[in-house]
């Protein structure tokens, strides 16, 4: 018998919410990136697990790339989770939004950080704090709080 991956069990989660959300408005999309690491190095590194669009005021559109982790870490999630940490901080610098949500699997809850919280130290830490971070009880919560 095959062990579950906590990390796609997350990924599903949010991909389940992405889903409803594009059914529900046209003005929502949302895109899988082909994932390098099920393709045994067949593919280069993706940016993120999702690309996703949503339109805001006067026809423009905030891109969001969304990558998914999961931590037994109940504190902290390890940068080395975050394997294509640079390549995001290029698209941050370039005004993408970027978010990181992280399932903890020590508290079964969800935390998500920002951009603004990956990116804002003179030198990358080897850990992300995830104590002061507002706790939600699902994906669904936390990605609806995010985007509305």
């Amino acid at each position: 018998m095959k062990k579950v991956d906590p990390g796609k069990w997350a990924e599903k989660e949010a991909a389940t919410w992405l889903e409803q959300c594009s059914k529900e408005s046209a003005e929502f999309a949302w895109h899988r990136f082909p994932d390098s690491k099920s393709a045994r190095g067949a593919i280069a590194a993706q940016p993120s697990d999702f690309l996703v669009s949503v339109a805001v005021e006067d026809g423009l559109n905030r891109t969001v790339y969304l990558e998914v982790k999961e931590t037994a870490n109940p504190t902290r999630l390890p940068k080395a989770k975050i394997g294509q940490y640079g390549m995001l901080q290029k698209f941050y610098w370039t005004n993408a939004h970027v978010l990181v949500l992280v399932y903890m699997s020590a508290h079964q809850k969800w935390v998500y950080l920002t951009g603004d919280d990956l990116f804002c130290f003179e030198d990358c830490p080897a850990s992300f704090l995830l104590t002061s971070l507002r706790r939600f009880d699902t994906a669904a919560d936390a990605l609806q709080e995010y985007f509305k």
